[in-house]
């Protein structure tokens, strides 16, 4: 180690910086066991019986994630429920839904028509045994009556749908929510101990050990409880340790944190906020 305590030419903090990326998927999910083994019931029982669920709470609590995990472990295994994942924020209509179905079964959606698109997605969803549906964003979608087409084409199904919305059903179509009947599922925030433990895993594997001063991270965590959002501790822990290499310090530092805090904006009004940051 040079006598300055600084880092040298292409020696870096990061061990796997990916693991700080909201995308990012661990084996274990920790603090969401109850929820997972709820989804993961409700998709044994097909294709005897569908189970419809609202899954509700604020951003950044891993409602996400934790449809993600069982969906991996439903590939990983020999249930014969196969799951399908469709964001709203991107795909808000029937259309691109079905553009997105056909893509995950491997479809051509060359030369077809929005309705032949819609069609074609439809008759393989209802040619296999059994489906599980995840709508995430749901509340995004610009019609929510595409549910009407799910509920009807598909016999046996069950449909995740994800919003920071719990009151979204209440302005449902009176046919659609007739039919759909679902359950409620809610994430609360995490306690300051689970906070803690989840930003302390990801550090560890994400970063050379030793290098957070513990003041730093407290700050982080303090931020992500007042956030109330899991991602913003993610990417207070990115950025700080980005600051701590730009000025080749082999610690992120207090210091480092609170250049991260400004860089983001996380202590500007709301609005303000460079969420597209996180």
């Amino acid at each position: 180690m040079p006598e300055d305590g600084l880092l040298s030419d292409g020696e870096s903090l990061f061990v796997s910086p990916g693991i700080l990326d909201i995308e990012y998927l661990p084996r274990l999910l920790p603090y969401r066991e109850e929820q997972q083994k709820y989804l993961a019931d409700c998709i044994k029982r097909l294709p005897s019986v569908g189970t419809n669920v609202l899954i509700h709470g604020p951003s950044g609590l891993g409602k996400t994630a934790c449809v993600r995990w069982v969906f991996r472990e439903l590939k990983e295994s020999e249930e014969t429920a196969v799951p399908v994942y469709i964001n709203c924020w991107s795909d808000t209509d029937l259309h691109k839904m079905a553009l997105t179905i056909c893509s995950q079964f491997g479809i051509s959606t060359a030369y077809r028509s929005p309705d032949e698109l819609v069609s074609v997605a439809m008759h393989r969803l209802k040619s296999l045994r059994a489906v599980v549906l995840a709508f995430d964003e749901i509340d995004r979608a610009h019609d929510q009556t595409f549910l009407y087409n799910f509920l009807e084409a598909i016999p046996h199904r069950c449909i995740f749908m994800i919003s920071t919305k719990r009151d979204w059903l209440t302005n449902l179509d009176a046919r659609v929510r007739s039919r759909l009947m679902p359950e409620a599922m809610e994430f609360r925030p995490y306690s300051r101990e689970q906070t803690r433990g989840i930003l302390e895993e990801r550090k560890k594997y994400a970063f050379v050990h030793g290098v957070w001063e513990n003041a730093a991270f407290e700050i982080v965590v303090d931020k992500c409880l007042e956030a109330g959002d899991l991602r913003m501790g993610l990417a207070l822990l990115k950025a700080g340790g980005l600051a701590a290499e730009n000025e080749a310090s082999r610690k992120v530092t207090r210091e480092h944190v609170m250049k991260a805090i400004g860089k983001l904006g996380i202590d500007a009004p709301e609005g303000k906020r460079k969420l597209s940051d996180f």
